[in-house]
């Protein structure tokens, strides 16, 4: 699903993350991916809400970043504002 974005006048980027844990299965896309599955085959939340994905750093952070979900998390929680972070080799995003 990668895209070059510089050719693009939209900054939106495809994104898909797929998560298995205790054999549960979690899966994170953006509404354009989601129209490439069948109505019938997700369940989505029910509250219909809509996230926004937020690319922290215009770089890869690397590991020896430390700190910078709690930089993000903390004013987030004090404003009663849900947060989901992913991180990946290249780069982190905070859906909120």
């Amino acid at each position: 699903l990668h895209e070059d974005l510089s050719s693009q006048s939209n900054p939106c980027f495809s994104f898909f993350a797929f998560s298995l844990i205790d054999g549960y299965i979690s899966i994170v896309m953006d509404t354009e991916t989601q129209k490439k599955f069948p109505t019938d085959l997700l369940l989505t939340s029910s509250s219909g809400e809509l996230w926004r994905m937020v690319r922290i750093g215009g770089q890869p952070l690397g590991f020896d970043e430390c700190g910078i979900v709690a930089q993000i998390a903390g004013p987030l929680a004090t404003a009663d504002i849900s947060a989901y972070y992913i991180s990946t080799f290249n780069f982190d995003h905070a859906l909120v």
